[in-house]
């Protein structure tokens, strides 16, 4: 069961440019959509003057990691107060509208424009001049090296990238 639910899970690819409608919300594409049910997700500040969104799931299943350790260690009791406090759960209404907390997007420098980044397992924020495509070789090796070292599989999803790239 836990395997036909990853195998479900939304992945968040592509760039989207939306616009806040009155109500502050924006229109969420149908293919980051759940394909069951209400779409809900919880959106947390980030660094780099941006927000993300992410299933509610996989915000636990970080979380869970930490837990026992959260238990005995002041400062991840600390980090988990304050996203705890940060943290505003969205969920689209039918017509895929996302409802944002206006205050929360004024906090990173969002008013009216907003870049909708996939990030693979969740969505990134901004104000769309905030966003920059890294274009240089020396920071998509950079990437590639973090992703390998967290992967731990030199032959893996980052080698496999870094081939396809040719070799950076």
């Amino acid at each position: 069961m836990a395997d036909e639910k990853r195998r479900r899970k939304v992945m968040f690819y592509g760039e989207y440019d939306r616009a806040l409608d009155p109500q502050c919300r924006i229109s969420l594409p149908s293919e980051w959509r759940s394909r069951e049910g209400e779409t809900e997700l919880v959106m947390i500040p980030a660094p780099g003057r941006a927000l993300v969104l992410m299933p509610e799931e996989t915000l636990a299943g970080f979380f869970e990691k930490l837990q026992d350790e959260s238990i005995a260690n002041p400062k991840i009791q600390m980090a988990f107060a304050f996203l705890g406090s940060q943290a505003r759960v969205c969920r689209c209404d039918k017509q895929g509208r996302l409802p944002l907390d206006r205050k929360k997007l004024e906090s990173v420098g969002i008013s009216s424009q907003v870049k909708m980044i996939g990030a693979i397992t969740h969505i990134r924020l901004c104000a769309p001049e905030n966003w920059q495509v890294p274009g240089d070789e020396e920071t998509v090796a950079g990437y590639l090296g973090d992703i390998r070292s967290v992967g731990g599989e030199a032959g893996g999803l980052a080698g496999i990238l870094s081939s396809i790239l040719g070799g950076r």
